[in-house]
């Protein structure tokens, strides 16, 4: 038998709020494992990207933990940028350098890897990332899909374990969409867990080994892909991908 991946990040009754004020959500529990792409859903307010900024060590946590490779996160010595990669939904916020390779070789070094590992990191997250043309490109010149790899490509610099990628479509046209979404199904091939926030789940789902939906504080819905759409996702203010649509009119929103 095939062997079961492995769990790589995993919440254990994380919850959060802030002073003695109501939780936003509590008895979050949650597996992301090597090699799959999870998705996580839910109306604004819900507490996706508290959460994910929890799992990537940039938030404590109200009460619970995190582990990464069956360790608390806190516990971990150095940086947990070289566990566990986050990128913002503003890809703009990640860029430090005037060029792209020196952008990207930015992370490796301040993580404390001597020159050479860190320029060979650097060029390997590049290549990867789909960005070999554009090293010397100035990063303002990047179109929005070349900025959203660039983001990931200086996480991925870092070699994480785990990667967070927070509305990864966002102001994307279609081929920036494809884009981002070959990079994240090579990423999950090479064996790292993704976990994929975004309300624009008819873009990702497609890729996704499972999905996870929250509201109310909690996760109400959790499994793979198709079951979690049977069980019905628009009562938690998420569009059913799949609703028939049978005329223009069908089109609106409103």
């Amino acid at each position: 038998m095939p062997e079961s991946p492995r769990v790589i990040l995993e919440a254990q009754g994380l919850g959060q709020r802030f002073g003695e004020g109501a939780w936003i959500f509590r008895s979050i529990d949650l597996k992301l494992k090597g090699g799959e792409i999870t998705v996580l859903a839910g109306r604004n307010g819900v507490g996706k990207t508290i959460l994910a900024k929890q799992l990537a060590g940039l938030l404590s946590p109200s009460e619970g933990c995190v582990l990464v490779g069956g360790k608390q996160l806190t516990s971990i010595s150095g940086s947990v940028a070289s566990y566990v990669g986050y990128v913002f939904q503003d890809a703009r916020l990640q860029s430090v350098g005037d060029r792209v390779f020196d952008d990207v070789l930015f992370g490796p070094t301040c993580i404390g890897f001597p020159r050479d590992e860190a320029l060979r990191r650097a060029k390997l997250a590049i290549e990867a990332c789909g960005l070999d043309e554009k090293a010397d490109s100035f990063v303002h010149d990047l179109s929005g899909g070349e900025l959203r790899r660039l983001a990931i490509a200086g996480v991925f610099a870092m070699s994480p374990k785990a990667l967070i990628l927070d509305e990864p479509f966002a102001n994307l046209d279609p081929a920036g969409v494809r884009d981002v979404l070959k990079l994240a199904r090579d990423l999950a091939e090479g064996g790292i867990a993704l976990l994929v926030i975004s309300h624009e789940i008819e873009k990702v789902l497609g890729l996704a080994t499972s999905f996870v939906v929250m509201d109310a504080g909690r996760i109400v819905l959790s499994g793979d892909p198709a079951s979690v759409l049977r069980e019905g996702i628009e009562a938690y203010g998420l569009r059913d991908p799949f609703k028939p649509r049978t005329g223009i009119s069908d089109l609106s929103w409103l």
